[in-house]
Order: structure tokens, then C-alpha cells, then sequence
């Protein structure tokens, strides 16, 4: 989607407005830490024992959406072609296995080429000898030739076969009974599809879904205890249980759905623990996801943090106004008129200005989060929100004689913008320079 859609509406109130915070936080650990999160494709991944002994399988998960992909119109129908592929490199970067697919898309309409939430999502599935590997994972768009690349480090152990042990996690969207054997997601008689992007919640029901593997051994132990735990970001563990788990099969799958509705959004970690005969831990997981809220939810919970964040765009006292209203219902329909009047498509389901919006802050939480403040407080992340994402960042972290600094740069749609921000504390909380609004400056590349 393109970005002045955010950008235009912005304009008179980001010459007004300077909310500041310190910003340190990381983006989740499945994505690399410098790279735009994708418009093209997630991935993710986890791995489990294989059927074929002293292996173990990894499955590499990916999501393609449309709105990455380039689409040609022929006939009143609009097609696009991409390949996915995945490259495993052994520690000394030799090839030791590698696949691809080609697919299509087609769609009966333009709107649905620009669209962030159709996708295609499937796996690709290796079993490996133990070891230490790299992994690469490419998305080509066949018809504009470029592309987009994933890496991860990922390490094969073989697990104890003779105590209980316990697979890798995967972040499901849905499970379901198993109709065609022949499906990607099967896992034994059940269908997982994976939530690759790892984010849950945005609705009033919101349940957080992922699926494991419990293996019994060969010491025949009958039972094992399995501790869940969330931890949230800044406010710690919010959730704890343990279950019974008995173990009739050689592998016992493990299916969890837990309401997550009434916990505060943000980055969370999942920690898993198994434990056996006096409660020993025999193995633990964490893994990190995300948690947003309904807009419900939100509205009932912080009134303030919803007119705060609309204060970026909206229109000069259009904030404040909001502000005033008290009762549930005027603040509802005021939400629903400030978006309604910003879609630039009417009447279709998506609204593009809104869902963007919220991505971008949910991006900037993630990316520039501190101990004490949410990311779309800080210098950085109201930019980001405004803005977007930056054509390209000079980054100065440590230069010598002064502190460290970055700066922005925005020159591929609209005028040309330059922000620069600066550590002055020393403190990772880098602040917004003049002039606030990025212009009348030349480029320094």
C-alpha cells in the first residue's frame, strides 16, 4: 500500500506535535533484526523428530501476500508468479539440501493486487543430520524479477531418546481434523496451519493456538507435567498452569488454545517447561509472539493511548475533541468516523489508511519499545508511524568524538525528507532534531 496515504493526512499535525521516549527495544526474534518487515512474505519455523531415525525435521513455514507480488491483467483477470526456495548450508557453507516450488495467483479484480491480507501460506520440510547449519530462504517475484531473502542460523540436536523430550513450538492459526492425507500441514491425524507471523489477538474472543510434540522414551515413563507460562514484555508473567500429560504413544501431540483476550498487548514470551518424576525439568522452549487488542478492547481500556495515536494524522483539534467524550458508544462512533472518513476505498470490506496505521504501530512497539514506553511514543517511532518505513538509515552508533546518531532518509514518494536522531543522553532514547518536519534539506548521499 502506498505510504502517502498515512503520509498526506499527517502533515499539519506533525508540524505541531513532538512526543518523546526512549527507544531500545528489538524486533521479534524470528525476523532479522535489520530488516523491514516484509511486504511480501513471512516466514518462521520449528522442528521435530523425524520418521527417519538420527534425524531431525525441520519445517520452514512462509506466508506470501499479494500485496508484494507484481500483478499482470489479461482478460479481466490479474495473475502473478513467484518462487519460493530454501537453501541448507552446512557450517562450512557447503549446499547440503535445497527446494523449490513455483506458484501462482490470480484474482478477479485489481483491488484484491494490493490487498495485505490475501495470501498464500505453506511449508517446506527437511530432515537433517545433527549439526549446524544455515538457512536461506528466497521469495523471487517472477514477473518484476526481484527478491526477497530470509536467513536463520538453526541447530539440529538429536533429542535423548530415552527420557521424555519434547519438540520445537509452532504458532498455529487453525487445527482441524484431517480430511487429505496428502496435506502439507498434516501432523499425524490432525491439520496445523501455522500463524507464521506469530501474532495473535484483534478480536473479542482472541485465543493464542500453538501445537508440540511430547516423545515418551524408552525408560517407559507414564506421565509427564507440562508447565506453560506467558511472559509479557515489561509487565512480566501474566499466565501460568500445569498439566497432566499421559504418555500412551510413542509421541503424544500437544494441542493448546488459550483465551488470551483479557491481557495487555505488546511483545510476549512463551515458555514451555517438561517435567518428569519429581518434578524434574527435563527440557524447556521459549519463543516469542505478539498480542494485539481488539479495537473494543482498546477504546475501553485507554481512551487517551487511542486519541494519543490518532493524534498523528488527524486533522488540528480533531484529537482533542475525541478526547472529551466519555461514554463508550460516542467514543466508538467517533473511531469509526475518524477511519471512515480516511478509507480510500468506501464500501469495500479492507480499510487501507486503518489497517496500515495499525501496522505501523505495531511495528514501531516492537522495534522501539523501552523498559518505561511504548515504541509509538518515542521520536523514532512517531516518524515511522507518519512516514513509514525509510528509504534508507545511516546508522552511527558508535562514532567517535560524539554520540551516537542516525538519520532517516524518504525520497521515493513525495518530496524529499531527512530526519536526524540523536542519543543525547547516551541512553538509547534518540531524539528528533530540527527541523522537525524533515525539509528543506539536501541529500547527503
Amino acid at each position: 500500500m502506498n505510504s502517502s496515504i498515512i503520509r498526506d493526512t499527517a502533515v499539519m499535525s506533525f508540524l505541531v506535535l513532538l512526543i518523546c521516549g526512549p527507544a531500545t527495544a528489538q524486533p521479534p526474534l524470528w525476523e532479522s533484526p535489520n530488516q523491514e518487515p516484509s511486504l511480501s512474505v513471512h516466514v518462521d519455523r520449528a522442528d521435530f523428530n523425524s520418521e527417519s531415525e538420527g534425524k531431525v525435521k525441520l519445517e520452514i513455514y512462509y506466508k506470501v501476500y499479494n500485496v508484494g507480488l507484481k500483478f499482470v491483467e489479461t482478460d479481466g483477470v490479474w495473475r502473478a508468479h513467484y518462487e519460493v526456495s530454501a537453501v541448507v548450508r552446512d557450517d562450512d557453507g557447503r549446499q547440503v539440501v535445497a527446494s523449490s516450488k513455483d506458484r501462482s495467483v490470480t484474482v478477479d479484480n485489481e483491488g484484491k493486487t494490493r490487498s495485505r491480507y490475501d495470501y498464500r501460506s505453506s511449508q517446506i520440510n527437511f530432515d537433517l543430520d545433527p549439526g549446524k547449519y544455515k538457512v536461506e530462504f528466497t521469495l523471487l517475484d517472477v514477473k518484476s524479477r526481484e527478491s526477497t531473502r530470509r536467513e536463520f542460523d538453526f541447530k539440529a540436536e538429536l533429542r535423548d531418546r530415552r527420557q521424555p523430550s519434547m519438540s520445537g513450538i509452532e504458532f498455529a492459526q487453525s487445527v482441524n481434523q484431517l480430511t487429505d492425507s496428502s496435506s502439507v500441514f498434516r501432523k499425524g491425524n490432525l491439520q496445523v496451519v501455522p500463524s507464521v507471523s506469530r501474532v495473535f489477538g484483534g478480536t473479542e474472543d482472541s485465543r493464542l493456538l500453538f501445537y508440540m510434540e511430547v516423545y515418551t522414551g524408552s525408560d517407559n515413563a507414564d506421565r509427564v507435567v507440562v508447565e506453560t507460562r506467558l511472559r509479557h514484555e515489561r509487565k512480566g508473567m501474566v499466565y501460568r498452569d500445569t498439566l497432566h500429560v499421559d504418555l500412551n504413544e510413542p509421541v503424544t501431540r500437544h494441542l493448546r488454545q488459550m483465551s488470551v483476550s483479557d491481557y495487555p498487548a505488546g511483545g510476549y514470551e512463551l515458555e514451555v517447561y517438561l517435567r518428569g518424576r519429581r518434578n524434574k525439568k527435563l527440557a524447556e522452549l521459549k519463543e516469542p509472539f505478539e498480542l494485539l487488542l481488539s479495537q473494543e478492547a482498546l477504546i475501553r481500556a485507554d481512551w487517551d493511548q487511542v486519541t494519543g495515536q490518532l493524534s498523528y494524522i488527524a486533522d488540528p483539534g480533531e484529537a482533542d475533541n475525541m478526547k472529551q467524550l466519555t461514554s463508550f458508544e460516542a467514543r466508538q462512533a467517533a473511531f469509526d468516523e475518524f477511519w471512515l472518513r480516511r478509507d480510500p476505498t468506501v464500501g469495500s470490506v479492507e480499510n487501507e489508511a486503518k489497517d496500515e496505521f495499525y501496522r505501523r504501530i505495531s511495528i514501531a512497539n516492537r522495534r522501539f519499545s523501552s523498559l518505561m514506553y511504548d515504541g509509538w511514543r518515542s521520536d523514532r517511532g512517531r516518524i515511522y508511524i507518519i512516514y513509514g518505513a525509510p528509504d534508507s538509515v545511516d546508522d552511527f552508533p558508535y562514532a567517535a568524538h560524539t554520540v551516537a546518531y542516525q538519520v532517516w532518509h524518504y525520497y521515493t514518494q513525495g518530496r524529499y525528507r531527512r530526519f536526524t536522531f540523536v542519543d543525547e543522553q547516551e541512553d538509547g532514547d534518540y531524539r528528533l532534531q530540527y527541523p522537525y518536519d524533515g525539509l528543506h534539506q539536501q541529500p547527503d548521499f
